[in-house]
């Protein structure tokens, strides 16, 4: 894939994806603003319910007021005019009006009229509708603290029909004297009233009285529900009786705002922006392909031309006018050539005994590294020089003898230095394990069958030795799976184990030691034979003895 077209994709990638970013981030944007829309709008609403329905209560105290400021009133709870209830209390109006029910009481507290107004399906009555609003002890003290005024309240009958009522001082039209007793007026919140009160809001409401559950907790003024998937909103508010405690819940539902459209025309706008987009970086190819890709064509053909000899300047054209990476590029490639250039001269004038110089520095180098290593690879037993120069005895048979099985040459150093460094584990091993001469306990075999474990672990630590650590791993397993520290089998062990396998078991075999004889070649090849198939591989077995006979002669 070309520069230009990752650029290109790129570019898409992040413009779209920008696009996508800003469309989620628009579009909620655009769902939460509606939301908060709906909640005001209904906030608003419910707040404008509980205003009518104060401006019920201020109405009947005003109702109330024609008849409780009346000369004909104060003479009539004075006994002076019997007829006023015929006379003044108009049944058919006062129940169009919405009046429940009017009670006068004397100075002294005493029922003096009881009159129902209510509509002959409502079963309320005016005592109910009394004992409603005096029904604690204390209740009295309306009448003690009564403002000039008088004083106007909600109270629930039942427990769950909410009744508005006036209490007024009754007293003559010009205000004069002491007041002759108490009028009651009482307005029971009915589906008739709630009707009417629906005629200027925007929604329909219903009215709910307070649970008991609910009274026992801290109650909010207002709660809106409706969650973003529902295509209404709903919520409530809370409207208290003339005691202040909790009396019933004003509830209304409304559509929300349907934003659809809008919706649909936002992500029309982003669809264009996106077309929009897509026509930028089919654009910026144009640019890049006349600011990038002729001018690498050129430099790819000015560089085979100077690698197939076919340009006797052996230069690369720079863009002088242009200061980018392509023109560094450019002079960094004419720098390379001409630094090339002058080392091929230098390096014709060096002479036969500097690079034999050289060349005798980098053996005595090479010989120092090896000895090192071969040093520090046997130094698990200290004292044991036979022992110790059979080790690097075995990695050299190894690597000689995997280079007769065609392993690359890259290869054979790590076979060597595998070989070479096969129990440097043994170093972690505890002393009187290394040289215990009797055989060893279960736990001292545990421990000593962990050493090829170690013996990997060091050589990771070290690069040079990382691409080693397979031989030292892996050459104690046996082809038929007992082996250690894995106990695999057959083709599961790394070839180059197993090469070193067959070789260790000839190297323990013909190494000398004080007191031994060396068994010949034949000796020799009947024993590996004997570990072919249970130790030993049996096929590179057969492959070492025919290398063994090559190597003798």
């Amino acid at each position: 894939m070309s520069i230009k077209v990752k650029i290109q994709i790129f570019l898409g990638v992040v413009m779209l994806s920008a696009l996508l970013l800003l469309d989620v981030m628009f579009t909620n944007f655009l769902i939460t603003s509606a939301g908060e829309a709906d909640r005001e709008r209904l906030t608003r609403e419910l707040s404008r319910t509980v205003m009518s329905v104060k401006g019920e209560e201020r109405m009947l105290s005003a109702i109330a007021g024609n008849w409780a400021y009346s000369d004909k009133t104060w003479d009539f709870v004075n006994g002076k005019y019997p007829e006023y209830p015929s006379v003044y209390l108009n049944r058919d109006v006062l129940t169009e009006i919405g009046i429940s029910s009017m009670i006068y009481l004397d100075k002294n507290l005493d029922v003096v009229l009881f009159r129902d107004f209510s509509a002959p399906d409502d079963a309320s009555t005016p005592q109910s509708e009394f004992n409603a609003i005096f029904s604690s002890d204390d209740s009295s003290k309306i009448f003690e603290s009564l403002p000039d005024g008088g004083f106007c309240g909600i109270v629930m009958k039942n427990g769950n029909r909410p009744i508005l009522f006036s209490v007024m001082h009754i007293r003559r039209s010009d205000m004069s004297g002491e007041g002759a007793g108490y009028l009651i007026a009482t307005m029971a919140l009915s589906p008739k009233m709630v009707q009417r009160l629906t005629h200027g809001i925007n929604f329909s409401f219903a009215i709910e009285p307070v649970k008991e559950s609910e009274i026992k907790g801290d109650l909010p003024g207002i709660v809106i529900e409706g969650g973003r998937k529902d295509s209404y909103i709903a919520g409530r508010v809370l409207v208290k009786d003339f005691k202040g405690a909790p009396a019933f819940w004003i509830t209304g539902i409304m559509p929300k705002v349907d934003i659809t459209e809008a919706d649909r025309q936002l992500q029309r706008l982003f669809l264009y922006l996106a077309v929009a987009a897509v026509a930028i970086v089919l654009l910026s190819g144009l640019y890049l392909n006349e600011q990038l890709t002729w001018r690498l064509k050129r430099l790819q053909q000015e560089i085979a031309g100077i690698r197939d000899e076919s340009r006797e300047i052996r230069r690369i054209t720079i863009d002088r006018k242009k200061r980018d990476e392509i023109s560094s590029i450019q002079r960094t490639l004419n720098d390379f050539m001409a630094f090339f250039s002058f080392k091929e001269g230098e390096k014709e004038r060096i002479d036969d005994i500097t690079i034999d110089v050289y060349k005798r520095f980098a053996d005595a180098g090479n010989d120092l590294c090896v000895k090192t290593l071969e040093e520090i690879a046997s130094s698990f037993t200290p004292g044991d020089a036979k022992f110790r120069s059979a080790i690097p005895r075995a990695a050299k048979t190894a690597s000689g003898f995997a280079k007769e099985l065609g392993v690359l040459d890259e290869e054979l150093l790590y076979v060597y230095l595998g070989s070479l460094f096969s129990r440097i584990g043994m170093l972690a091993l505890p002393f009187s394990i290394r040289t215990k001469t009797t055989p060893l306990t279960q736990t001292e075999r545990r421990e000593y069958d962990r050493y090829p474990v170690k013996s990997r672990d060091m050589m990771e630590s070290i690069e040079l030795l990382r691409p080693a650590s397979g031989i030292p791993y892996s050459w104690n397993e046996n082809w038929d799976g007992t082996g250690f520290p894995q106990g695999i089998s057959a083709g599961a062990i790394p070839y180059q184990a197993r090469i070193y396998a067959v070789v260790d078991a000839w190297n323990e075999m013909t190494r000398p030691w004080p007191g031994r004889r060396i068994p010949d070649a034949r000796e020799v090849a009947e024993r590996l034979r004997s570990m072919a198939g249970t130790r030993l591989d049996p096929q590179l077995v057969e492959k070492f003895i025919e290398y063994m006979k090559k190597e003798s002669l």
